[in-house]
């Protein structure tokens, strides 16, 4: 990797400056300068705290003069512009949301804690969506992106019928076992100290992720192989789901990995390793004490939950058989949901190959990692080609990817067009299986992409009024930093839709 003439003065910032890329990687830079990897991620670190470098996304690092405001370029537009002309267009004015909407506050509520999920919201904004619709005994309730459950489980608290939908395998299995409520406290917790009992060697390969052996302590993984070899002989039943699922939640707080909201290594850490019987029995514990809870207020409890496993735009659901509709879809280009629980995804064994992870990845709503076979040669659809906004999004990729020396993907405009698409399924199903006057309140948010700005949640609303529904409101509920450019500053938004009464 040559250097360019008149680099700067440090080696590190010599090798970013004169790869000739956007942006560089760790081991990269360690190979352009000789240093050792770890030695090299330490002055990375010291060189970010000075501000002379930046992580960009998922581990690139930049100098800090490309981390500049996009908005000086040339032509470029961003969230005051186009949230101006969404306001002109639909004659609403967007306001701001009070509340909590983020999942952190469930990781202290029953039922909802058993199984962390960056992604998810907040129970409480559920509930309070729920009971701003009357949503309670005789209504059902559908969240066409379950994740971890939190509709579901809200509507059945509140009486209603709870649906969710996923093609995640974890989501869709986590979102059904926190739904086994009838379980015995006494009994789920005698069984989790009898899977405690054996702590001799496994006879257990570990699943087969090549990074398994650096994901966790020698002690930690012997521990984890044999605690799932004896839940493989609990009798199957919804006790043993429960206790996979307590079993499910410990996976990334006993390994050597975060996610903060990526998955990653952690920094630091203890000396001695974590104890997995440990971290199982106080998950075991807190499943037990929640059903005791729950079932104390069993009176409330609406239908057992329904979840369904795949794609939410090809689901058949009854035609105007749901009351009220909540979710938040993937963000655009937001998070490879496969990269991030593919730990879970294998270790529960609902994948067995990196095979299995591919594909998976091809059908979900499309993220920066989706396989180029999926894009190549790919043409949107007719409703897309006809929204302006997108067109107008899809040249200005396309112009700011001739601009650059050289960019991750070249496909960005197919991915966006991909996405936007596949969320156009997802609406269209939603719309049909409301009942008149029924609503969707979506939680969604913006990107900004190869330099580009892409309002998702005003784009959704566009689309979703382009299908039929009325744009009731737009809440901004609290403010991101982009992965891209830490110092943009992107937003979370409420969107709230209506399906006419008549049409």
């Amino acid at each position: 990797m040559a250097l360019s003439e008149g680099a700067p003065a440090d080696p590190l910032l010599a090798a970013i400056e004169g790869s000739g890329l956007l942006g560089i990687t760790t081991k990269q830079i360690a190979a352009a300068t000789g240093l050792p990897v770890q030695e090299a991620t330490l002055r990375l670190d010291q060189l970010a705290r000075t501000g002379s470098v930046t992580r960009m996304g998922r581990g690139l690092w930049v100098l800090e003069r490309f981390h500049s405001d996009p908005q000086k370029g040339p032509g470029f537009l961003g969230p005051r512009q186009y949230s101006e002309r969404f306001e002109r267009d639909f004659g609403i004015s967007i306001g701001l949301r009070e509340g909590p909407i983020q999942f952190s506050p469930n990781e202290e509520r029953p039922v909802h804690r058993w199984w962390p999920y960056v992604q998810g919201f907040s129970a409480a904004f559920v509930e309070e969506v729920l009971g701003r619709y009357g949503m309670g005994s005789g209504t059902t309730v559908l969240d066409p992106f379950c994740g971890s459950g939190t509709v579901p489980v809200v509507a059945r608290l509140q009486g209603a019928q709870g649906i969710g939908i996923d093609r995640m395998p974890i989501a869709a299995w986590v979102s059904r076992a926190k739904g086994c409520w009838e379980v015995d406290p006494s009994s789920l917790w005698a069984e989790a100290l009898k899977v405690c009992e054996d702590r001799s060697p496994s006879r257990l390969a570990p699943p087969f992720l090549r990074e398994t052996p650096s994901h966790f302590a020698p002690s930690v993984l012997q521990g984890l192989l044999r605690l799932k070899e004896n839940l493989g002989r609990v009798e199957e039943g919804s006790v043993q789901e429960l206790l996979r699922l307590s079993y499910a939640s410990i996976l990334i707080p006993v390994s050597r990995l975060k996610r903060s909201p990526c998955l990653g290594y952690a920094r630091g850490g203890s000396d001695a390793p974590p104890d997995p019987f440990a971290h199982f029995l106080e998950a075991a514990a807190r499943v037990r004490d929640d059903l005791r809870w729950v079932q104390a207020h069993r009176e409330r409890w609406g239908p057992p939950v329904q979840i369904h496993d795949g794609g939410a735009a090809e689901l058949p659901l009854p035609e105007g058989s749901v009351d009220l509709a909540v979710t938040s879809p993937p963000y655009v280009n937001g998070m490879d949901y496969v990269m991030n629980y593919k730990i879970d995804l294998a270790w529960m064994d609902l994948v067995s190959s990196y095979e299995d992870l591919r594909r998976l990845r091809s059908a979900l709503v499309a993220c920066d990692n989706v396989p180029r076979s999926e894009t190549a040669g790919r043409k949107p659809s007719p409703a897309l080609q006809r929204e302006e906004w997108l067109q107008e999004i899809g040249d200005r990729i396309d112009l700011n990817l001739q601009g650059k020396r050289a960019y991750r993907r070249l496909d960005v405009r197919a991915i966006v067009e991909k996405y936007f698409d596949d969320l156009l399924g997802v609406i269209r199903n939603v719309r049909r299986s409301l009942r008149p006057g029924g609503r969707f309140v979506v939680v969604n948010g913006d990107s900004l992409l190869a330099g580009t700005y892409i309002p998702g949640d005003l784009l959704f609303a566009r689309l979703a009024r382009s299908e039929g529904f009325r744009v009731e409101g737009l809440e901004i509920a609290r403010t991101r930093r982009s992965g891209q450019r830490r110092d943009f500053l992107l937003r979370e938004t409420v969107l709230t839709l209506q399906k006419p009464s008549r049409g």
